[in-house]
């Protein structure tokens, strides 16, 4: 009984620091990565990070050069070598060797004109391709999150104009109320900014629920569940791009979309190498032996064996890969001139948006502050009424909105910008 107690404790025990050592490992970075929790406010450049780095669609488009990968592995696999036996029997007439005579040969084929050569780079281009589609792939989804990135910004700048005129407002109504009851102002006008204000308040829940809804947009662009990110930093542009032929010139070397381009025609240049180095024949050596029962004896045998290209010399496949190397080759034309015609688009939209931007600075967004100040001071000496103070007062919250929308529209500009040149794009 006693040796059961202690063994039953020394497993105990034993159980228990395995635990604790399990329990103590360190983590890996996969586990850390996983178990980290995003950020509640974010920049641009991290929600960046967050799709290169965490998002389960990057991870999935990039599994996709993993299956491309696999064709190196066919491209060195050496073909197999075959195995035949035969055996002859004496059927009719007189024994001049043996009546029975096992034949045993082994024939391997020999790939001597550079075939697994000319795969192998195939298969090199490949995986360059689709790392190129991959790219082009992120790229776009980027732009999209540089977009709803903007969207949140503006939302979240609009619902701070609107709370900050609901007190604006809030403090208008005591001044209001006050009048009205020393007998200055008129119930119309307590109802009427009583209304006023109940009106901006719907306007303040409805712009919090835009806030929530781009912020669950910009979520589920990066695939984080349950993430209410704010945004952090300003609509203003921070960079001066270049002219547009610059901007051209670093379109042509740095656009995902041309470079998958020129990847996809390298492929199809590969397929026609391969195909051509593919019609010449493949030899083959075997070596085996021949059993007598009779005599007991055994003969070696050796042998080449060479195909004769007299009639397939692989003319389909080759006609099929130098077509596809043509269409690759003007779907290349295409992806320029495309590429080029949205760069100037995106170029000539930039300065457009720019130009009513600070038109709408200079000659409006600067005067309201004053707008607002005379109306106020007008109200206060009885040389306006309640609407025209409300109507400052609207129009001062009306314009602030549109020159938030207005940076809204120049900032996705600007980022259509940077990804027609392909300046957003890791180098």
């Amino acid at each position: 009984m006693r040796r059961f107690i202690t063994w039953g404790t020394l497993c105990l025990l034993t159980a228990g620091s395995a635990g604790a050592e399990q329990a103590t490992a360190p983590m890996t970075l996969e586990q850390k990565r996983a178990g980290t929790a995003p950020p509640s406010e974010l920049t641009l450049e991290q929600a960046l990070t967050l799709l290169d780095e965490r998002s389960p669609w990057t991870a999935a488009e990039r599994a996709r050069v993993d299956v491309a990968a696999a064709d190196r592995v066919e491209a060195n696999i050496l073909p197999n070598p075959s195995f035949s036996y035969g055996t002859q029997l004496l059927a009719a007439g007189v024994n001049t060797g043996s009546s029975v005579v096992h034949e045993l040969s082994l024939e391997q084929p020999l790939l001597i004109f550079g075939q697994r050569g000319v795969r192998r780079e195939l298969a090199e281009r490949n995986v360059s391709a689709e790392q190129a589609r991959v790219k082009a792939s992120v790229a776009e989804r980027a732009l999209a999150v540089r977009e709803a990135f903007a969207a949140l910004l503006t939302n979240q700048e609009e619902l701070r104009v609107l709370e900050e005129t609901s007190v604006d407002l809030g403090r208008v109504e005591k001044v209001v109320k006050g009048r009205a009851a020393a007998g200055d102002s008129s119930r119309y006008d307590v109802e009427r900014i009583e209304v006023e204000s109940r009106a901006l308040e719907v306007e303040v829940m409805n712009a919090r629920a835009s806030v929530d809804d781009a912020s669950g947009r910009l979520a589920a662009l990066l695939g984080i569940e349950g993430w209410h990110p704010r945004a952090q930093g300003t609509l203003r542009i921070t960079e001066s791009l270049p002219d547009l032929p610059l901007l051209w010139e670093s379109a042509q070397q740095r656009r995902p979309s041309l470079v998958a381009a020129r990847a996809r025609q390298e492929v199809a240049r590969g397929g026609l190498d391969v195909a051509r180095r593919e019609r010449l024949p493949v030899p083959s050596v075997a070596a085996g032996v021949m059993l007598t029962r009779n005599d007991k004896s055994t003969i070696a045998m050796v042998g080449v064996g060479l195909p004769l290209p007299l009639f397939d010399r692989n003319q389909g496949s080759i006609a099929r890969a130098s077509a596809e190397m043509q269409a690759e080759a003007r779907a290349l034309d295409a992806e320029l001139a495309e590429a080029r015609a949205e760069l100037a688009r995106a170029h000539a939209v930039l300065e457009g948006r720019k130009s009513a931007l600070v038109r709408l600075e200079r000659d409006v967004v600067e005067r309201l502050p004053t707008m607002r100040r005379m109306a106020e001071d007008a109200y206060r000496e009885g040389r306006g009424g309640i609407l025209e103070l409300l109507d400052a007062f609207r129009s001062l919250k009306d314009m602030r909105v549109l020159h938030l929308k207005q940076m809204e529209t120049v900032k996705v500009a600007e980022a259509s910008v940077l990804f027609a040149a392909g300046m957003d794009a890791a180098p």
